[in-house]
């Protein structure tokens, strides 16, 4: 894909890795100043140093200052070119700095050259450099990720897999490289699965540069590309080396509906005064209004960094064709300098806009948007969520008159690089995207999809291999996609949270949902009516824990049955959750103590865990109360209890809970639940005594955390709806109290 339309303030998880790679810069700088010292008889690196001859130091001290200072130099601006995104430059001065004889510049060189092929998404010499970067010692762990991911975009599966383990192995906080070495696993039942599209490169329009964006009307086509028109043109985009993106036209050279051809591509002027890139674009039926994704050159647009170099980042304008003459392209609302705004795509009937945007509240590096026209005017953006968005890139929307939605995506199963993929609402609510299969698809990227109004054609973009250029459009009929079926439709279950005292919904609940086979937990929130739907898979386990600030939480465990024909399924109950409530009294079960003593039993440590956990989840401040049976003293009874509520007390704030958040209170015998009073001549049952023998807690204050906020891994609050995770990142007790129901 051209990288002119990546979202470049971006990179994921993995941006801190990237930051490591520019330390290499300052021990080159220690290794030069030492060099500065040339009347010493000694030569020194990071490694080693080496006494010369008095009568050979001069010459070979001399020589190799030289090299070294030269490969520093290159070095040096090979990371401003690639601070201004200038990477064609970069390569230049990098393929210099190679020649150096010092390891330490080699190491550098190499990758930051494997960096620049990668952001120019030449993935042929991005696997060569990345290859080469991986062997030097103490290798940032991203250049195995980004290694394992040149060699899945060039078909190398089993490889990419090893290198993804290598990635995760070094960084196992960061779950891509495990998910990324599932789905390399996952192309070995997919070959053999039947073609359904006849692909077709558009040799007419493609040129050695890219061609994407493609946009079919009445007429024919338009589409984005970097070509160059006259050859007196210099190539003016330091990134690809090539011009700037502008946009293109070609009218049909056919009428056959199954296959399209076209006449040769003339420029498709909307704005003559754009200086940097233009397009994709998108146009409304009637071709009256234009949205455009552009980059622009203006000193008021970008954002600069600490070092004032400025990021221009993507995003839309639109404007209106009057009389065949088209308006100042006016910037769409939601432009903004923090993050990008692009690749926009109208729905047929024009109430609605897809684009991609890396803005706060996403799921991932990049995620679709929507907005809708109400009254003439643009809603607030909507993110769909799970399951359309993932952890990685989504991007290039198009929203079909069949009202399907495709688009390109790297964080779902597929092929490597870009896949394109459809989804479609099911009752409302998007069912998961399918990949649309191998033919379309390849393991290079592909993306930016354009269909014709009956459906049977339709256009994609790729930098596949065998191509006329950099991306290419390529032709596939008949336009027949694997669309989720119905029936049978996908295999989902769905689950309620409700009060546990009124039976009232508890909407915005966080449900912890935990695949016990994969070991991952999904984090769904409850709707309006306290309710979560999800995909399932048949004979698999399942764990759904539910919380909410200020409620105890509730959770069970279920499996699915192999042999259940619905495709609806329900959790076997509600999640009920118990309000925690001023003064009300909660009894901690299995409490026990040895008698006339108050130490703390290994039995009981279960209960007063879960006490701890509770505390840790809520910002509530408790009294413990201990209570006796009616048999013994008064006095006795009262100090028995007090010292057993302040052993349990001790032991609460030994598990981390501030002491002024939980006080001990030793009520004896005068608070009995029954009628056993020791007085009355009606002897008393064990059974009776033994419910008297309590431990109780109640809720005391709703605002308990004077410091830091403990373990919030565990504030529901925290979650975002869609979020994966592993269920090692959870405490080890976390779901120990879910039963199978």
């Amino acid at each position: 894909m051209n990288p002119s339309l990546y979202l470049p303030k971006r990179e994921g998880g993995r941006a801190n890795n990237e930051k490591m790679l520019t330390n290499l810069l300052v021990r080159l700088c220690e290794t030069l100043c030492t060099f500065c010292g040339i009347n010493q008889p000694f030569l020194t690196t990071k490694a080693h140093k080496v006494r010369t001859k008095e009568h050979e130091g001069g010459l070979i001290i001399l020589i190799t200052l030289l090299t070294v200072s030269s490969g520093f130099s290159q070095i040096k601006d090979a990371h401003r070119e690639i601070s201004l995104y200038n990477y064609s430059k970069a390569i230049g001065y990098l393929q210099n700095a190679l020649k150096s004889k010092n390891p330490e510049t080699k190491k550098e060189a190499t990758l930051l050259l494997a960096e620049c092929y990668r952001k120019q998404n030449d993935i042929a010499n991005a696997k060569i450099w990345y290859g080469k970067a991986v062997k030097f010692d103490g290798i940032a762990p991203v250049a195995w990720y980004y290694y394992a991911q040149a060699l899945r975009s060039s078909g190398n599966y089993a490889e990419a897999k090893r290198s993804f383990l290598v990635y995760d192995s070094l960084v196992p906080e960061d779950f891509t490289g495990q998910v990324y070495a599932g789905f390399c696993d996952s192309i070995a039942s997919w070959q053999n699965k039947p073609l359904l599209f006849k692909v077709e490169n558009v040799s007419a329009i493609n040129s050695p540069q890219s061609e994407f964006g493609a946009v079919l009307n009445s007429n024919g086509i338009i589409f984005t590309s970097d070509r160059v028109i006259h050859k007196k043109e210099a190539p003016t985009y330091g990134w690809t080396g090539n011009n700037y993106l502008r946009l293109y036209q070609a009218a049909f050279s056919t009428t056959d509906t199954l296959h399209i051809d076209f006449n040769r591509p003339e420029p498709f002027i909307i704005s003559d005064d754009q200086e940097w890139h233009d397009g994709p674009a998108s146009f409304t039926h009637d071709n009256r209004e234009v949205f455009i994704n552009r980059t622009l050159l203006n000193k008021d647009q970008g954002k600069k960094d600490p070092e004032r170099i400025r990021t221009h980042l993507l995003k839309i304008f639109t404007a209106i064709n009057n009389d065949g003459k088209w308006s100042k392209p006016e910037p769409f609302f939601l432009n903004n300098n923090d993050y990008s705004v692009g690749h926009p795509a109208l729905s047929p009937d024009g109430t609605e806009l897809f684009f991609v945007s890396d803005m706060p509240g996403g799921f991932g590096e990049t995620d679709i948007w929507f907005c809708k026209k109400e009254k003439g005017k643009w809603s607030k953006p909507v993110n769909p969520g799970y399951p359309l968005n993932t952890f990685g890139r989504e991007m290039f929307p198009l929203l079909a008159e069949s009202g399907d939605l495709y688009y390109a995506s790297d964080g779902l199963p597929g092929y490597g690089g870009l896949d394109l993929f459809v989804a479609r609402q099911v009752n409302g609510d998007w069912a998961p995207p399918v990949n649309l299969g191998r033919d379309i698809n390849s393991s290079y990227d592909d993306f930016s999809m354009a269909t014709n109004d009956n459906g049977k054609t339709g256009l994609f973009s790729s930098n596949r291999p065998g191509g006329a250029g950099n991306d290419d459009i390529y032709i596939f009929s008949p336009l027949t996609p694997p669309s989720p079926p119905s029936p049978p439709s996908p295999l989902m279950i769905s689950g309620c949270v409700k009060d546990k005292s009124t039976q009232e919904p508890i909407p915005m609940a966080t449900v912890f949902f935990l695949d016990e086979t994969t070991e991952q937990v999904l984090i769904l929130k409850t709707d309006e009516k306290g309710c979560f739907r999800t995909p399932v898979e048949k004979g698999r386990g399942y764990t759904c824990k539910a919380m909410k600030t200020s409620y105890l939480p509730d959770c069970l465990a279920s499996r699915i049955d192999d042999t259940d024909p619905k495709n609806e399924l329900s959790i076997p109950r509600d999640l009920l959750l118990d309000r925690l409530e001023m003064n009300k009294k909660y009894t901690l079960k299995d409490i026990f103590y040895d008698f006339d003593k108050w130490d703390i039993r290994a039995d009981a440590e279960p209960s007063l865990k879960d006490l701890v956990g509770i505390m840790k989840e809520n910002p509530v401040t408790i009294e413990l109360g201990s209570h006796t049976d009616c048999r013994g003293t008064e006095e006795y009874n009262r100090l028995l209890s007090q010292k057993r509520a302040e052993s349990a007390v001790a032991y609460i704030i030994k598990q981390g809970i501030e002491p002024v958040r939980i006080i001990a209170k030793g009520y004896g015998e005068s608070q009995l639940i029954n009628q056993c009073n020791c007085a009355s001549e009606n002897k008393c049952s064990e059974e009776e005594h033994q419910a008297n023998r309590r431990t109780e807690f109640r809720i005391t204050g709703f605002s308990g955390f004077t410091g830091q906020r403990i373990d919030s891994i565990l504030d529901p609050d925290l979650f975002q709806e869609g979020q994966i995770m592993k269920g090692t990142e959870f405490p080890d007790d976390f779901f120990d109290k879910c039963i199978i129901e």
